[in-house]
């Protein structure tokens, strides 16, 4: 009889002990958990999701959650959910969005040095995503004075991401550039109007939404503008001829973090942000490649023509545009009392933007 009672009493100790463990492990468990979703990170641009920018940044982030392994959730706003246009960079530097994709020549006057990586480069999109990465995160003296701009606005901006070449999509038939003259063209910057101008073509301001039915009605006669986003936008519908204006790329929208949010995240986390940057940097410039192709195919495919302008007329256009473009730039600089420090960027740039420059 004791041995039995002895023996039952061990028993109840033993389901005690037995579920004790059990609750301890499922506490640790839903603790992992929860603390593998702990780092809740806000998101907000003005793009639309169908826009290359919001890609490339739901590209990127999706990558940072996967890494991570659902340690970091990011909460998106997009469409301007939270801010408009100008306001992205505002919610950053204050910390209301954690993260954003800036919109860098929206904030010159926040961002004056940093205006210089939005321009064209007339080399391929691999070596120009070597060129800005270069500029901006390893040339010593560059990168010390774009880390300065960033501090001061409380920013932190990983890699920037390609936007493929521009071109010049036409509903008139154009076999060259001088064949536009007389022609209205929207203008993307006030730089522009005056390379219009130079080149005989008249410029209208129109916003990005309206270039469809801006060209459709006969407002503009041909949209420049980048070359991918043709088939997005379905300009190859109302426009019959594309004319490709040299080899070129341009870099921009790249994620800017809120500089006391990127501190306060764990190095692994820190690295997660880092390498998904550079990765989907480098898919874009892969993407870009196989859009171009493919926006050629469209317009072929739909009875339109793909004309290559000439060198010298490549190379006129440019010249006149990164004049206008510099002088522009160079007031943007002098106003923000930053001249010195925009000599030293030029003397970088002007050698990668007209593919001399040597890493």
């Amino acid at each position: 009889m004791v041995f039995v009672f002895a023996l039952s009493r061990n028993r109840r100790r033993l389901s005690i002990v037995l579920s004790s463990a059990i609750l301890f492990i499922g506490f640790m468990a839903v603790s992992n958990i929860a603390g593998a979703a702990a780092i809740q990170l806000r998101y907000s641009s003005s793009f639309m999701p169908f826009e290359p920018p919001a890609v490339y940044a739901k590209r990127t982030l999706d990558l940072v959650e996967e890494k991570t392994n659902g340690k970091v959730k990011i909460k998106r706003f997009i469409g301007g959910a939270l801010a408009g246009p100008h306001e992205q960079l505002g919610l950053v530097n204050t910390g209301a969005a954690d993260l954003i994709s800036l919109h860098i020549d929206q904030f010159a006057q926040q961002l004056p040095l940093h205006q210089v990586t939005n321009g064209e480069q007339l080399v391929s999109n691999a070596k120009g995503l070597a060129n800005v990465t270069a500029l901006v995160h390893e040339i010593p003296e560059t990168k010390a004075l774009l880390d300065a701009e960033q501090k001061k606005n409380n920013i932190k901006i990983f890699h920037f991401y390609a936007n493929g070449p521009t071109g010049i999509t036409s509903n008139v038939q154009a076999n060259s550039l001088a064949d536009l003259k007389g022609k209205r063209l929207n203008v993307i910057t006030s730089t522009h109007r005056g390379v219009f101008e130079e080149m005989g073509w008249i410029p209208v301001n129109v916003k990005i939404p309206e270039l469809y039915e801006a060209l459709s009605r006969g407002i503009i006669d041909a949209i420049f503008m980048a070359t991918a986003a043709n088939i997005p936008l379905k300009w190859y519908e109302v426009g019959k001829h594309h004319l490709i204006i040299g080899e070129n790329s341009i870099f921009s929208t790249p994620l800017a973090f809120n500089i006391d949010s990127w501190n306060r995240l764990p190095a692994d986390v820190q690295k997660a942000f880092w390498d998904a940057s550079w990765e989907v940097a480098q898919w874009t410039v892969t993407a870009n490649d196989k859009a171009i192709n493919a926006t050629y195919d469209k317009f072929k495919e739909t009875g339109g023509a793909i004309v290559q302008v000439s060198k010298a007329e490549s190379d006129k256009f440019f010249a006149s545009h990164f004049s206008h473009w510099t002088t522009n730039w160079k007031k943007i600089c002098e106003t923000a009392q930053v001249a010195k420090e925009a000599d030293v960027i030029q003397g970088y740039w002007d050698q990668m933007r007209w593919g001399k420059w040597k890493q």
